[in-house]
């Protein structure tokens, strides 16, 4: 990435939620911005039934990676502990994007599957022998900051032990594309049925049922 663009954080943060923002708008959500941001960038709305998700976006740079098992880059992100283990009544998606050359690459996963890849980070960093640091558990953290390092290798992401190869690229079933309802014109565009890469929807669930008004 050029130097100018990377020396202006918050441009470059801003740039990754409008991506984002922009590529729910194609799949047919419509979204809104928090006037006042208390930790959530964006809330995602199904104008059809009014099922409300909300969003966490979160952009970083891809650094390249030397060593022997290949390469590939790594994207450093910081989260909210706090954020990560709250339930609420309307639940949270992450959504990392990781800016590798002149493109975006992006997971999308839900609070509940990425508490529990966490979860078990802790409790196998703990049990770990030998030398390094063991992941610290939120009892004895003394930041709300929380790091996390995806690495990418090809079509492969994993992150705190874990794959999350199966979130890159793709949405989740929570996040299909829209259809019919209100500003309807012609035809879905064949963009807003087929996520970014041409990959399959994702099929990882997402812990607590969508907000009420979803029910019927």
């Amino acid at each position: 990435m050029p130097t100018s663009m990377a020396d202006k954080k918050t441009h470059f943060g801003r740039a990754g939620e409008y991506y984002g923002m922009s590529e729910l708008l194609l799949r047919g959500w419509n979204v809104a911005v928090p006037v006042v941001d208390v930790g959530d960038d964006v809330f995602v709305i199904d104008d059809n039934d009014k099922t409300t998700w909300r969003l966490q976006v979160k952009s970083a740079e891809a650094e390249p990676i030397t060593d022997d098992d290949g390469g590939g880059v790594s994207a450093r992100f910081k989260l909210s502990r706090t954020q990560l283990r709250s339930l609420q009544r309307i639940e949270l998606f992450y959504m990392l994007l990781i800016r590798v050359g002149a493109s975006w690459r992006f997971l999308v996963i839900p609070r509940t599957s990425l508490l529990e890849i966490r979860n078990s980070y802790v409790v196998a960093g703990a049990d770990r022998q030998g030398p390094g640091r063991r992941p610290l558990g939120d009892d004895t953290a003394t930041t709300d900051g929380l790091p996390l390092e995806v690495v990418l290798r090809g079509e492969d992401a994993t992150a705190w032990g874990a794959s999350l190869t199966l979130y890159l690229d793709r949405w989740p079933e929570a996040l299909p594309a829209v259809t019919g309802g209100p500003g309807t014109v012609g035809k879905v565009s064949e963009r807003a049925e087929t996520p970014i890469g041409g990959a399959p929807e994702a099929t990882a669930g997402v812990g607590p049922a969508p907000s009420p008004r979803r029910e019927k």
